[in-house]
């Protein structure tokens, strides 16, 4: 091993110049290949994240109206929801929460001497967790608040700022259409959305939605409610089973869209999984094709090497040099080139990821290229495999050459 080492770095010196040329395409595609792998990896993330700010697992449920055949909207029934179907939603298999999501639109808001326009929900104690609502100060809606319809609000980030600036909003006093209410918690920030279902989370508010019929609706029906499956997986089947309960209960088909609507963020994910998918094949496809230009660059090279050092390789098969030896004297020195010139790709698109993640750094808009060591194994591995397939053909031509060549051309 250390006699083909020293024979290997010596005909790589012997051709530096040339070597140096034409290894300049493996380099190029492996900092593609390494580049493109992290932007792809960095466009899941966002996404992911993007969708989370949602509801990591969340189904948005929107009752509508029975009609009659040949009849059609004349005869329509409206499907009301009411706090037994959110309670029999919450027990089925595969539903880890259900909760209502009351509508009650923008309400005139005043607090601190500001007058705002703020959306409204009323919701209970398990509303913001199934909406991904994190509470940054204070609390969130408890029972207690729910059983005994107290006047309690949470607000988002943003609305708490537009009310009351900096200062702290928790245990301040706000009126919601000219009804007090204490503000128990604020919501941490979730900035930018790709998908809003309303208003921006950060600009609404939540009541207990007891208290919402009290002041509000004056009705016990429910407009919107929401649940979490177990696990997105399971999403699909949960929500089968909730229209098929619904269905029995309201007296609809539970395939009836116009009696139950439905919003499963397990579709959008899908969606986006499907576009990446696509996105990160075109992106791989073209990083290889650089790469095996690279690699196609290096054999041809090889081969020439082989034609000009015919004579030298004939008088060493001539004094007992083997095939084998021949064979992997060539092998090593090309897969010794890609794969330098490969991790030298590597670390030029390791540069770039670098470079360009600290320039997007936390944008909710843009997606920051995200480089695993896996990926990294990954690279490396196809530089190897390119580096012996680019040595194959020039091998077994440098096998082929006849010592008596050799012996002809010197005599």
């Amino acid at each position: 091993m250390r006699d083909l080492l020293h024979t290997t770095l010596r005909s790589l010196r012997a051709h530096s110049f040339r070597f140096a040329l034409t290894s300049l395409g493996v380099l190029w595609g492996a900092a593609m290949l390494t580049y493109l792998s992290a932007a792809a990896d960095g466009y899941d993330a966002h996404f992911a994240r993007q969708l989370d700010k949602i509801g990591q697992r969340i189904v948005f449920l929107f009752p509508g109206v029975v009609t009659k055949a040949h009849i059609g909207q004349r005869g329509a029934r409206p499907v009301e929801l009411e706090e037994e179907d959110i309670a029999g939603i919450g027990a089925l298999h595969g539903v880890e929460r259900a909760a209502p999501n009351q509508w009650l639109g923008a309400r005139v808001v005043r607090a601190a001497g500001h007058t705002k326009l703020i959306w409204v929900f009323g919701a209970s104690e398990d509303t913001a967790a199934v909406r991904n609502f994190a509470i940054e100060q204070g609390r969130g809606l408890s029972r207690r608040d729910i059983d005994l319809g107290l006047n309690t609000i949470v607000l988002g980030a943003r609305a708490a700022e537009r009310l009351f600036g900096a200062a702290a909003a928790v245990g301040r006093r706000v009126h919601v259409e000219g009804i007090p209410f204490e503000v128990v918690g604020v919501a941490a920030p979730k900035g930018d959305q790709l998908i809003y279902m309303g208003p921006r989370d950060d600009e609404i508010a939540f009541i207990p939605y007891t208290t919402a019929r009290t002041w509000f609706t004056r009705r016990d029906t429910i407009d919107q409610v929401i649940f979490s499956p177990v696990t997105r997986e399971e999403s699909w089947d949960a929500v089968e089973r909730v229209r098929a309960l619904l269905g029995r209960r309201h007296g609809f088909a539970a395939n009836d869209d116009a009696a139950l609507g439905y919003f499963n963020i397990q579709e959008a994910i899908d969606m986006v999984r499907g576009l990446l998918l696509a996105l990160r094949a075109f992106l791989s496809a073209t990083s290889l094709i650089t790469l095996g230009v690279g690699g196609v660059g290096v054999m041809n090279i090889m081969l020439a090497m082989v034609s000009e050092r015919t004579r030298e390789i004939g008088l060493r098969k001539a004094i007992g040099a083997s095939n084998r030896a021949i064979f992997a004297e060539i092998l090593a020195e090309t897969v010794l080139v890609t794969v330098v010139s490969g991790a030298l790709g590597i670390a030029v698109g390791w540069l770039g990821v670098t470079a360009s993640a600290a320039s997007i750094g936390e944008s909710t808009m843009q997606s920051a290229p995200v480089l695993h060591g896996s990926r990294i194994a990954v690279v490396f591995a196809i530089l190897v495999a390119t580096g012996v397939a680019s040595a194959i053909l020039p091998a077994l031509r440098a096998m082929r050459v006849d010592p008596a060549v050799a012996l002809r051309v010197t005599g």
